[in-house]
């Protein structure tokens, strides 16, 4: 897992897209966590620059299992 900050920007679904909360993380399984209480949201995530495959594969992982989630490179 990477040690730098992972973002995670969340925003309301058919509310205007209004912007709820931004949350920064040192892993990603923290991240995960998040996405799981904010469920039905949609996510901006920017990955840091010493992401690995594995961290970015997880992320396509969670959109395959229905989280609205946009990735962003640092």
């Amino acid at each position: 897992m990477s040690g730098s900050k992972w973002i995670l920007e969340v925003y309301r679904i058919g509310g205007g897209g209004d912007h709820l909360a931004t949350l920064k993380f040192a892993a990603l399984p923290s991240l995960r966590v998040a996405l799981t209480e904010h469920q039905g949201k949609t996510f901006f995530v920017t990955m840091p620059g010493d992401e690995t495959p594995e961290d970015r594969n997880t992320l396509l992982d969670l959109r395959a299992q229905g989280f609205d989630v946009a990735i962003r490179m640092a």
